[in-house]
């Protein structure tokens, strides 16, 4: 391909997907009667979603570290329920599914680099949303890797499933020091939200015609 571009990773929180974590809290308020501090403090204050995002908990470690917080059981909070109701907290930012199918079919490679849980990504996954019947041709997420964006190693990761030179890959995402960790590894990044902010960084790089 003769341009200098040749690969496009998106974020996926905030990129293609809009989230509030206060939605998860007030999910285990309304399913499991606790309180809306308890519940933050259970999922976040404890450090569980880090762990969990991390790949250190398994779904069945998280949920009872979250109900050890609480002070409940299993019996009281199934795991299952659990995890959905952390993770139903998801909206799809509709106009990146045809960015998505637009990037693929000017010619470029097209990943997902994310920081995200199991029980995020496999409730995603379950929902009808549009992004959802696109194929990356890589998918990075932390929980696999064992590694958290900015950390050196999901970028390695990145890199290397890609198959294509440091300075020929583009990332999308919403948090300036996620994007600074890619540049300082000689990629092209832009910090930007989802929709229209996201096309106008991929026009401005040459990915994208001005007519989406």
């Amino acid at each position: 391909m003769n341009h200098p571009i040749e690969f496009v990773y998106f974020d996926l929180g905030n990129v293609l997907v809009s989230f509030d974590p206060n939605v998860a809290c007030n999910n285990l308020v309304a399913r499991f009667g606790v309180g809306n501090d308890q519940a933050w403090k259970a999922i976040y204050g404890s450090g569980a979603q880090d762990q969990f995002e991390h790949g250190q908990l398994s779904g069945e470690e998280f949920a009872e570290k979250v109900r050890k917080v609480i002070g409940t059981d299993a019996a009281r909070m199934p795991t299952a329920e659990l995890l959905d109701a952390i993770s139903d907290m998801f909206a799809p930012i509709d106009a990146m599914a045809e960015v998505l199918c637009r990037v693929r079919a000017s010619g470029f490679g097209v990943g997902l680099l994310s920081n995200t849980c199991q029980a995020h990504w496999d409730w995603i996954r379950r929902q009808t949303y549009l992004m959802n019947q696109f194929s990356f041709d890589v998918t990075i997420l932390s929980f696999e890797e064992g590694a958290m964006k900015p950390d050196v190693a999901i970028y390695q990761a990145a890199e290397e499933r890609a198959g294509v030179p440091a300075e020929r890959l583009l990332f999308l995402d919403d948090k300036q020091e996620n994007i600074d960790a890619a540049l300082a590894r000689d990629w092209r990044a832009v910090r930007c939200l989802g929709g229209p902010e996201a096309i106008q960084a991929l026009q401005k790089f040459g990915i994208l015609g001005l007519d989406i």
